[in-house]
């Protein structure tokens, strides 16, 4: 179900409360954040190694610190990345609109995009001297893209092809700006440097599958599978078939021997392969010509004498 129409709003409302971080606060409270994962890395490691839980005065004494220190650092990291990402939501959003192309809801593009902030938040390196954006917008589009390839479609499709449709998209819009109308496959494959079939292949790998139970027709009065061709014959088409090969048998034993033969030839009729009239002159050693004519009379005789092979035929 779609969420409400309001939500969307609702929550852009409630993370501009949160105001910009800046670059100094930024760096503060990616360090204080890099202490906390330092100290949880070494808690769990040391779990595992033990196979229990890890007391507080454990941890504190195997890093050579006081419980107090030890707490502060967890409180004050645990804040401090808080704040970091109730900060950068605005650029999730940001992001996530400009996937809104895909099958997913828009909220549930931000929810993915978020979970890619907090890892940007627990992996960023402030001495490394570039901004926490940069590394937030890597993180946060790689969960959103991720999402759309394992969530959007019922098939999932490689992630390279994901990529590739974001490619098309972003073409797609830009050809269309300029045009002023929607660019045929052949331009966006120009543009985007692609052969003609590699789009269409991207294309139709992610378009949405029809659901079965689809109500289809003018007043919705069937479903989808109901007009599916199928392989499968029904029991009517059984009785139907058996009916029309047991009628079609008493129809050739009406005809003369060569006549029947040539039919049974170049139909395909019983157990035989269809052959060319080429192919039949040479099997029955008699001229291409002759197997023509004698095709056409043969024709003429079960049209005149028995009429009812034209119910199978209707």
């Amino acid at each position: 179900m779609s969420p409400q129409p309001d939500s969307v709003g609702i929550y852009l409302r409630e993370i501009s409360k949160y105001p910009m971080l800046t670059p100094e606060q930024e760096i503060t409270l990616a360090r204080q954040v890099k202490q906390m994962m330092a100290v949880q890395q070494h808690q769990q490691q040391r779990q595992e190694q033990l196979h229990r839980q890890l007391t507080l005065a454990e941890l504190a004494t195997e890093m050579g610190k006081s419980k107090t220190e030890v707490s502060q650092i967890l409180r004050l990291g645990q804040k401090a990345k808080e704040k970091m990402i109730a900060a950068n939501l605005r650029l999730v959003v940001a992001i996530a609109k400009k996937h809104r192309w895909s099958h997913l809801e828009f909220l549930d593009l931000v929810q993915e995009g978020s979970i890619g902030l907090q890892k940007a938040v627990e992996r960023f390196d402030s001495n490394r001297g570039y901004k926490f954006s940069t590394c937030a917008y890597w993180w946060i589009r790689q969960e959103i893209t991720k999402a759309i390839a394992n969530k959007s479609t019922t098939i999932r499709t490689p992630s390279h092809m994901n990529d590739r449709l974001i490619k098309l998209k972003k073409v797609q819009r830009e050809r269309a700006r300029m045009l002023g109308r929607y660019p045929t496959i052949t331009e966006i494959a120009e543009f985007a440097e692609l052969r003609p079939d590699q789009v269409r292949e991207c294309l139709i790998a992610f378009r949405q599958p029809l659901s079965l139970d689809t109500p289809m027709g003018q007043e919705e009065e069937v479903d989808f599978w109901e007009i599916l061709p199928s392989d499968i014959a029904s029991p009517d088409e059984y009785l139907d078939e058996g009916l029309m090969r047991q009628d079609l048998a008493n129809c050739l034993l009406t005809l003369k021997p060569l006549q029947r033969q040539v039919l049974m030839l170049r139909f395909g009729l019983g157990s035989v392969d269809k052959l060319s009239t080429k192919q039949i002159a040479e099997r029955l050693n008699i001229k291409q010509a002759k197997v023509g004519t004698t095709q056409k009379q043969a024709i003429k005789v079960l049209h005149r004498q028995q009429p009812q092979m034209r119910e199978y035929l209707a």
